[in-house]
């Protein structure tokens, strides 16, 4: 007699972890969920941050901030722009308006730029240029007028 070529009895099928512990896919969707939920809040966060660290408004305050040397000496020196910008940008064309509050840091300190300007005819104007500490003290407001330091000649 011949046998044939596929066995008799089969052997059972064997099941896959997730199907031996069905009452495990209810919490591992809600962390798939999660996870992708929180890459879409990273991915739409790191967009929106680095279209604020590009714009002129940005860059513009930093520069100012940076080159006033109260603010040097208050938090010192190299002062490094932190990652969490918030704010509005409004850009359209030649015009546009920008209300943001940068976060700022050096190696004596915190503190926050605050500025508020209007873009027209593709030139940025700030009405409101001001750095906040994170010690509550006074803040410095970058578009006073200061008077030179006293020289000796």
């Amino acid at each position: 007699m011949l046998t044939p070529p596929y066995p008799v009895h089969p052997e059972p099928m064997k099941k896959n972890w997730l199907e031996r512990n069905p009452l495990w896919k209810i919490p591992l969707g809600c962390l798939t969920l999660f996870v992708l939920l929180a890459a879409f809040v990273i991915i739409l966060m790191t967009v929106i941050t680095s279209s604020f660290r590009h714009s002129d408004v940005y860059k513009q305050a930093i520069a100012q901030a940076t080159a006033n040397p109260q603010v040097r000496e208050r938090i010192g020196e190299p002062i490094k722009p932190d990652w969490l910008i918030s704010g509005e940008l409004n850009v359209s064309g030649r015009s546009g308006k920008a209300n943001l509050v940068i976060p700022i840091s050096g190696p004596r300190g915190q503190g926050r730029i605050h500025a508020v300007a209007q873009k027209s005819g593709g030139v940025w104007r700030f009405t409101y240029l001001q750095v906040d500490f994170a010690d509550q003290s006074a803040s410095i407001d970058l578009l006073s007028i200061q008077p030179p330091e006293p020289r000796d000649f």
